[in-house]
């Protein structure tokens, strides 16, 4: 579980930072009340959200997976364009070597055979017998390497032949992988579909809706606040640049987006006002840190689907949800631009979308003061 590796990974920095025994059984209540709190939260969870939230988990195995093969598609693409190019550069070369043999097979049936005995029982002009029969043998020195330039280039020539049909094969079966993974996302997007409507009707009428997500929202900000008690007593790398100093600096987590949903404006769900940005985006579409740090939540939460808090230091949080696929486990460190997430379709969202938060000790920030908007 990655919760468990988070509590792994900060006890450990602790052992090596803490001043003291006291400070480390206090590091250790707070993972303890942390990892309470989610098995908590999970135990809340009925049948249709636990079958919700495998569905996000398969799509985004899936998903990471068809990008997998995707990628590899395109190494196999390029990997069979320079075999083609130097097919055809070898079969130019080839050509070409073929044209000067014949050339030279042509000048030397015109000598005839009898050509160099002739030179050689001229006695009128030694010098000039001496010449000649350097030049023959010159010229049957040339052949012979022509011939020899022939042969190897004949053997490339059917290495490449048989390297192009073997991976043309490799070409096909990859895109046969992809069709099949694509067919099987397609069918699993058709499930989770008919769990959300079965999760609509469960809930009854729009009080109770609402009711479920102002709990969804509680449940999230409950675990920022574990978060952020559990990362006041661990020790983190220094960065060169500090959050604090990157006011209006900061990158959009996703690119040419525009903001749906902007800070403090009423939620259409819970009826309370947003804590951060909602951001279009589309299928798939990179999800990036904003700034360096460490990834200290990487896991799926009831209303807001796959998400990612990553820890920018000096209290400071940035956190994405609504993920499609997430790409870094707990305790790994990103840097600004890193690719931390794939943004989709999820049980939290019919449509493609980011949700986004800045906080600073525990309180929500404006994303408006601290990206750069292009």
């Amino acid at each position: 579980m990655r919760t468990v590796l988070l509590a792994a990974l900060l006890l450990c920095s602790a052992l090596v930072q803490a001043d003291d025994e006291a400070k480390l059984k206090q590091l250790q209540q707070e993972i303890n009340k942390l990892q309470t709190w989610l098995n908590n939260a999970r135990q809340e969870y009925s049948d249709l959200d636990k079958a919700l939230q495998q569905s996000d988990r398969d799509i985004a195995d899936l998903s990471r997976r068809i990008e997998q093969t995707r990628d590899q598609l395109q190494e196999e693409r390029e990997s069979l364009k320079k075999l083609r190019q130097e097919q055809g550069q070898l079969r130019q070369l080839q050509q070409q070597h073929r044209q000067h043999l014949t050339e030279q097979l042509q000048a030397a049936a015109r000598l005839g055979n009898t050509a160099p005995l002739k030179v050689l029982l001229n006695q009128d002009d030694p010098q000039q017998s001496q010449r000649l029969l350097r030049y023959f043998q010159a010229f049957n020195q040339a052949r012979t390497e022509r011939i020899e330039q022939l042969i190897a280039e004949l053997q490339r020539l059917a290495t490449i032949d048989q390297a192009v049909q073997q991976q043309q094969q490799r070409l096909l079966a990859t895109e046969q992988q992809l069709q099949s993974k694509s067919a099987q996302l397609r069918d699993k997007r058709q499930q989770q579909q008919t769990l959300m409507a079965r999760l609509q009707t469960s809930m009854g009428t729009e009080q109770q809706r609402l009711k479920r997500k102002q709990a969804d929202r509680k449940r999230l900000e409950q675990l920022l606040q574990e978060v952020e008690h559990l990362l006041a007593n661990t020790a983190r790398k220094d960065d060169e640049r500090p959050f604090r100093s990157q006011k209006g600096k900061l990158p959009m987590p996703v690119a040419k987006a525009r903001v749906l949903e902007a800070f403090g404006s009423v939620n259409r769900d819970t009826k309370a006002k947003r804590q951060g940005w909602l951001i279009s985006s589309r299928e798939g579409q990179a999800v990036q840190a904003v700034h360096h740090g460490r990834v200290v939540f990487s896991d799926w939460l009831r209303g807001f689907g796959l998400v990612s808090i990553v820890d920018h230091g000096a209290g400071y949080l940035s956190l994405y949800a609504h993920n499609q696929s997430l790409f870094h486990d707990v305790g790994s460190w990103v840097n600004r631009g890193d690719v931390i997430a794939r943004s989709g379709r999820n049980s939290a969202s019919e449509e493609p979308r980011l949700y986004f938060e800045i906080r600073y000790k525990g309180r929500a920030q404006d994303p408006a003061t601290w990206l750069k908007r292009r």
